[in-house]
Order: C-alpha cells, then sequence, then structure tokens
C-alpha cells in the first residue's frame, strides 16, 4: 500500500478511538457523580436581613433526598442527550467516513438502549414499594440508589433479580446503595 491510502485509515482510527474515550468519559462521569450519594446541591437564599443571620431553619431530609434523586437523574438525562447529540452530529457530518458514521451509529443504539433500559428498570423497582430510585448501567455493571429507609435484604435482592432479568448483569456486578 501507499502511504497516502494508509494515513486516511489511520485517521479513521484515531478517530474511532476518540469517540470511544469520550463516551467511556461521559459515561464514567455520570456514573461517579451518580454513586456519590449527596445531593448535587443545596438551595438556599442568599439575601438575608440582618435579624435572619444566625437564625436556625428547619430544612427537611426527605426534601434533600427528593432533589438528589431529581438532580441525579436531571443529569444523566444531560449527559446522555449532550452524548447522542455529539454522536448524532458524526452521523449527519458530511466529512465522517462509512466507518466512522457506523461506529456512531453502533454507539448510538447502544446509548438509547441503556436509556431506555435504565427508566424501565426505575420504573419496576418503584413498582416494588420503592419511592424514588436512580439506576445508572455501565458496561458490565449496574448501580441501583435507593432511599436508606427503604432498604432491606428483601428488596435488594428483588432489586437484583429485576436488573439481571432485563440486562444480564450478574448479581455480583449489581451495586444496591442508599442515600445518606
Amino acid at each position: 500500500m501507499t502511504k497516502t491510502t494508509e494515513k486516511p485509515k489511520k485517521g479513521r482510527k484515531i478517530i474511532a478511538a476518540l469517540l470511544v474515550v469520550v463516551l467511556g468519559s461521559a459515561l464514567f462521569v455520570n456514573w461517579l457523580i451518580n454513586s456519590a450519594h449527596l445531593p448535587l446541591s443545596i438551595s438556599a437564599t442568599t439575601t438575608q436581613s440582618e435579624e435572619e443571620l444566625g437564625k436556625a431553619k428547619y430544612v427537611s431530609a426527605t426534601t434533600a433526598k427528593t432533589d438528589y434523586f431529581k438532580e441525579s437523574k436531571l443529569k444523566r438525562e444531560k449527559t446522555m442527550d449532550n452524548t447522542l447529540k455529539e454522536l448524532g452530529d458524526v452521523i449527519d457530518s458530511d466529512k465522517a467516513t462509512s466507518d466512522e458514521k457506523k461506529s456512531a451509529i453502533d454507539m448510538y443504539a447502544k446509548l438509547s438502549e441503556r436509556k431506555a433500559l435504565e427508566e424501565d428498570i426505575e420504573t419496576l423497582i418503584c413498582a416494588k414499594g420503592v419511592s424514588e430510585c436512580v439506576v445508572v448501567i455501565g458496561d458490565k455493571s449496574c448501580e441501583v440508589v435507593v432511599p436508606n429507609e427503604q432498604l432491606n435484604d428483601a428488596l435488594a435482592l428483588q432489586i437484583k433479580e429485576i436488573v439481571n432479568n432485563k440486562t444480564d448483569i450478574s448479581a455480583e456486578k449489581i451495586t444496591v446503595s442508599t442515600t445518606k
């Protein structure tokens, strides 16, 4: 082969590898954020009169947990939407090669399926009586977060069974944890 045909092939491989790294990084950051088990933000009033400084305010722990679940799902959705948009841009690009487009289409389909699975599993877990949960599926593992007061051994086994039935991820690779 000549050097002119080798360079485009090498460039395609580099771009495909970069796509995999970006996607993997986005999924890792998403998993990391969702497995932190902490509320991602605390809203507070910043404009207080001098009379209110130091005044104790009651904050419901339930609200903080609810915020955790809502914010985790929102961050997961934003990350997924951004990743899917980037893959869509590659698919629609005139500059991308057919191999790059095929790779982007495959990743797009895989992520769309993963997103639907996460939502289905969350629905099934809530059907077991859990008020809220967040499910994050990785390539070979799954993390499920539920409220602390609702988790017991029987529920943990049910959750692992639900995840295993929907994804074929083994029970050893499924982590069920709680908010604090």
